[in-house]
């Protein structure tokens, strides 16, 4: 009898106990993003070539607590403004990101980011400084 009960327990906690512990752990985390830091972003393009991924430095741009960004990829600095929605992701208007989004990714303070001026290609951006 006590094997039973024993099995029975066992059967519940691994089907029932431990996947909503999982799901309820996992929905939180998902829930919470990271905080934004301000602060610069290097940004590379990558494309698979011959066998072999090649990375290509595409400037920087640096965001400010005042809302605006520079990207620094141009002799001349391009200006703008972002904004931060709920999913921490940011939202450009103006400048050369102008209608674009970089989009936070599982690693802190990396971004994908794509825009209209770049239609075609989606850049990785990490903080450096």
């Amino acid at each position: 009898m006590k094997s039973k009960y024993f099995l029975f327990v066992t059967v519940v906690f691994l089907f029932v106990a431990l996947p909503a512990a999982v799901h309820a752990q996992a929905k939180k985390a998902a829930v919470i993003p990271s905080p934004l830091v301000y602060g610069k972003y290097g940004c590379t393009a990558s494309s698979y070539s011959g066998g072999f991924v090649q990375y290509t430095s595409k400037g920087s741009f640096v965001i400010e607590k005042s809302g605006r960004y520079t990207y620094y990829g141009f002799k001349q600095p391009s200006t703008g403004k972002f904004t931060v929605d709920k999913k921490g992701n940011l939202l450009f208007k103006g400048g050369y990101f102008d209608g674009g989004e970089a989009e936070k990714i599982d690693r802190p303070n990396k971004f994908f980011l794509t825009f209209p001026a770049n239609p075609d290609h989606r850049w990785t951006c990490s903080l450096v400084k």
